[in-house]
C-alpha cells in the first residue's frame, strides 16, 4: 500500500492496484497515478525524468503530461502517440488510495 510520506514532491513510485500497476507521480505535492509504461513501444516510464507535470521515457524520447496522459513530445519520426492512461488518486489519512477499472 502506498503512503503519501513513501512519494515526496518531485519523486514517482510503481505499486500495483488490485491487479494493475500503477506509478503514482508527486507533482508539488499533488499525486497523480498514470499506467508505467510508454505507449509507444511500452518502455517504463519510473526510470525516466520528471520535470514540473512532465514524465520523460528514457528510450525514445517521448513525454507525457502526469496531470492528463496526453503526449507532449513525440519520439523522432512519428507524427502521433497515444496518451497514456490516467488514474483519480485520493488520499485517504495517510493513504494513497488509486481507482482503477476493474
Amino acid at each position: 500500500m502506498a503512503r503519501v510520506e513513501d512519494i515526496p514532491p518531485g519523486s514517482k513510485k510503481t505499486y500495483r492496484a488490485s491487479n494493475t500497476r500503477v506509478l503514482i507521480v508527486n507533482v508539488d505535492g499533488k499525486l497523480y497515478g498514470i499506467q508505467p509504461v510508454c505507449s509507444h513501444v511500452s518502455n517504463p516510464l519510473a526510470p525516466g525524468k520528471l520535470r514540473g507535470k512532465v514524465i520523460y521515457c528514457d528510450k525514445h524520447f517521448a513525454s507525457f503530461d502526469v496531470t492528463t496522459g496526453e503526449a507532449v513530445d513525440l519520439p523522432p519520426g512519428l507524427t502521433s502517440l497515444d496518451p497514456i492512461r490516467t488514474y483519480p488518486v485520493r488520499i485517504d489519512g495517510g493513504d494513497v488510495i488509486v481507482s482503477v477499472p476493474e
